[in-house]
């Protein structure tokens, strides 16, 4: 189960930005870093050793030599979670891919459906899927030291948040619509990942 979803992760994610390459022609997220060698490195090193370390937790199902059957509720929970997430992650994809795919909101930035809600609801689905295969391999843990595992999903969220992901797009966002009182007025009333919970950032106009 397990390997099942990591492979439909890994598929979906694969797909979503391989359509999005050919489609506009380059990750536009790379634009700028391309322009510095060493930046653009440390990027891709970063991102490799972040799908490694969330295989981490997976590592002890998939050895399979013991497993807890008092707490495989837990595992259940955990894909649950994932699902969760993995849909989550999907619709908000989908619907940005809608939003871009119509001539009218060329250079517009998104403010319907998931994105009403939280300013990167594929981000939370991200976040929300590795903890759940995080808590889904739980009761195949030998060894107390495995639950530091739960340190992978941690260090994705960090990273997510504040490095490569929502850091990214929102000084990108700022600088393109930081004039725009409603771009602002978005900002500042719809929290970074948690749907409903969390406060807006609050940015500087004109």
């Amino acid at each position: 189960m397990q390997c099942c979803c990591i492979c439909i992760w890994a598929g979906k994610l694969g797909t979503f930005l391989l359509a999005r390459v050919l489609k506009e022609g380059e990750d536009k997220r790379f634009r700028e870093i391309k322009k510095d060698k060493s930046r653009f490195f440390k990027v891709w090193i970063i991102q490799g050793a972040w799908v490694y370390l969330n295989m981490i937790p997976s590592i002890f199902v998939f050895q399979g030599d013991s497993f807890n059957t008092s707490m495989e509720v837990l595992s259940k929970i955990g894909w649950f979670l994932y699902l969760f997430g993995l849909i989550f992650e999907t619709v908000a994809d989908y619907q940005k891919t809608v939003f871009r795919a119509d001539p009218n909101n060329k250079g517009r930035f998104i403010t319907s459906g998931l994105w009403s809600i939280a300013r990167h609801p594929n981000y939370f689905g991200e976040i929300v899927l590795w903890f759940g295969l995080w808590l889904a391999a739980v009761p195949f843990f030998t060894s107390p030291l495995a639950y530091l595992s739960v340190l992978c999903p941690i260090l994705t969220a960090l990273q997510i948040t504040y490095l490569s992901g929502v850091p990214m797009l929102e000084k990108s966002g700022i600088e393109k619509w930081g004039d725009e009182e409603e771009y602002v007025r978005y900002m500042e009333n719809t929290p970074c990942l948690l749907p409903f919970f969390g406060a807006g950032k609050k940015i500087k106009s004109g």
